[in-house]
């Protein structure tokens, strides 16, 4: 299915279970798209409505898109389908929009894997923040910046640079707090946003959570036992 955004094709899919079930709303990571949790939603898609969308994030677009952008997105779609509360499973950037949709929707449980938001240090974050512009155009310093600079950030087109910066920029933190059971599921060797994120995820929260011994795509390389635990955690 396809809507229309800003002249720009958001492609998606709404799958109803025809049990009159809750929705699922699946938010992908960056660089993702609506088949990133293809497993799960294999898994639960008889028992529940699954909604998943494909945000604009690296494949090149005609638009920049900000955080208003994303949640306009996904309130409209919500909006075709006359759905007032969800479920919600996400992934890294999908964390960062997962808090914003308060505001429109009832979020009845939340599962977190990898999620993203909260701003720490990173080398790449303080060249970005400081809006370095002399090490990031002067060929002297090129090196530098190949070096400490996100290969997400690089590859990316000029206007999609932008949406990049807006996302970065974002700071989930102060909106992570949920009325509703939450389940996070983390890789203990997560270097894009470390276990630190999920502890401080769950004080803030009456949240459950699952450590692995794996990295930010933890939700994939230990897939078995993330079906089982969200499988579990929805079916309660």
């Amino acid at each position: 299915m396809n809507f229309i955004y800003k002249s720009e094709i958001i492609d998606y899919t709404f799958n109803k279970s025809g049990k009159g079930s809750d929705t699922i709303l699946f938010l992908h990571g960056w660089g993702g798209d609506k088949n990133s949790f293809y497993k799960l939603i294999n898994l639960l898609q008889a028992k529940f409505n699954i909604l998943t969308i494909t945000l604009p994030t690296i494949t090149p677009t005609i638009n920049s898109w900000d955080m208003d952008d994303y949640i306009n997105i996904i309130e409209s779609i919500l909006k075709v389908y006359s759905i007032d509360e969800v479920i919600i499973v996400c992934h890294s950037f999908g964390f960062r929009l997962a808090p914003l949709l308060k505001k429109f929707v009832k979020i009845k449980k939340i599962v977190v894997t990898g999620g993203a938001g909260i701003k720490t240090n990173c080398k790449y974050r303080l060249i970005e923040n400081r809006n370095n512009a002399i090490l990031l155009k002067n060929e002297k310093f090129k090196y530098l910046y190949n070096l400490v600079a996100s290969s997400d950030y690089k590859n990316l087109t000029a206007t999609n640079k932008i949406t990049f910066k807006n996302m970065v920029n974002f700071n989930t933190i102060k909106f992570i707090k949920f009325d509703c059971p939450m389940l996070l599921f983390w890789g203990t060797k997560d270097k894009e946003t470390p276990i630190k994120f999920a502890k401080i995820i769950k004080r803030k929260n009456n949240a459950k959570l699952i450590k692995t011994d794996s990295d930010h795509f933890a939700y994939i390389k230990k897939e078995a036992l993330f079906l089982n635990h969200v499988n579990q955690f929805l079916n309660l």
